[in-house]
């Protein structure tokens, strides 16, 4: 069977942003080693999202080819339909893992960047929640018929709860922590002592997370459009949004990260000639000089102007100097450089 004109429609879509998501990844890790940072949880968890993204790619191209997704439910034989709802549980055990797994490595990243003891605190009890949700959920989906073959056998007698209720549920938790997760990094940018410029141009390169948001809860609509009289045909929004949804968010977790390969393009496009940098000030919480492996992982540390950043030790407002550090020296003289550098800096 070929893949319908949705179907076809939906390949494309999903394929483009999967490849952008495998770029960003590839960009991310080359970053990574370019600036001589040790890779961390968030990027090992990226890796494992975008292996996650290219299992669901080849799911929706079976599902749309051998599937019969996107042609009326009427017209399918009952081998199509088994093969359709085979797919479709597939499907979902991906995306229950896949989800988590992005967003816990965005809360990874944060902790790389934010080190406050309360931030660290909470974005450990976030992940915590996430993770354990993920299991719940999961377990859910290995439980919602039973036996389980009921879900794509019709002929087996089976209980089975309402698949599209679950569905709603899970994905309203999920806009509810991804407006967590964009609202988080919020209160420690604007304690920084900066101006209000400088302030959204931080907030900026987190508040691209807020697509994701939108992803998230368009979803919840379109899945109130599944009729399960004729699921193969209106399954089309939710399948689509299924997929935009993760491989979005995955694009968006790494651009703070590859935008450090581009110092130029976003020296020219930052306002007033200043530059917001992500990565370590290279000081330890006693504001001693640290250029070593303790340190952050983003692998630059800025000089900077004798004005207050506040109790940020990876986010600082870059001017003039920009010095990279080599991973294989710990022990550095810093006392040069403290003429320039806020004592400050925790």
């Amino acid at each position: 069977m070929s893949p319908s004109p949705r179907g076809k429609r939906m390949i494309t879509i999903v394929s483009v942003l999967v490849g952008l998501s495998v770029i960003s990844t590839f960009l991310r890790l080359i970053a990574r080693v370019k600036r001589r940072a040790g890779f961390g949880v968030d990027d090992y968890l990226c890796v494992a999202s975008t292996l996650l993204m290219l299992g669901m790619l080849v799911e929706l191209i079976l599902w749309c080819v051998i599937g019969g997704n996107g042609y009326h439910e009427s017209t399918l034989d009952t081998t199509t339909l088994q093969t359709f709802y085979k797919i479709f549980l597939a499907n979902q055990f991906t995306y229950f893992v896949l989800t988590p797994a992005v967003k816990i490595s965005i809360v990874c990243f944060y902790r790389r960047i934010f080190t406050t003891p309360t931030f660290m605190r909470v974005t450990f009890w976030l992940n915590c929640l996430m993770a354990a949700w993920a299991s719940a959920i999961f377990l859910a989906c290995a439980l919602q018929c039973r036996p389980l073959r009921a879900f794509w056998d019709k002929t087996v007698e089976g209980d089975c709860f309402d698949g599209r209720r679950y569905i709603i549920v899970n994905q309203s938790f999920n806009v509810v922590m991804e407006f967590i997760i964009l609202g988080c990094p919020v209160p420690m940018i604007w304690s920084l002592h900066r101006s209000w410029r400088e302030k959204l141009a931080l907030n900026g390169v987190f508040a691209l997370g807020g697509f994701v948001c939108f992803a998230s809860i368009y979803r919840i609509v379109v899945l109130f459009y599944i009729d399960p009289t004729d699921t193969t045909w209106t399954i089309y929004e939710a399948t689509l949004w299924t997929h935009v949804e993760p491989s979005v968010g995955l694009l968006v977790s790494c651009l703070p990260i590859i935008r450090g390969l581009f110092p130029r393009f976003w020296s020219m496009t930052s306002s007033q000639g200043t530059r917001i940098q992500l990565g370590p000030t290279g000081t330890d919480r006693s504001g001693r000089g640290d250029f070593g492996p303790s340190a952050s992982s983003e692998g630059v540390w800025s000089v900077q102007e004798s004005r207050e950043l506040g109790n940020l030790k990876d986010i600082t407002v870059q001017t003039e100097i920009e010095l990279e550090y080599d991973s294989a020296r710990v022990d550095v003289d810093t006392q040069p450089l403290n003429r320039h550098a806020p004592s400050s800096i925790q």
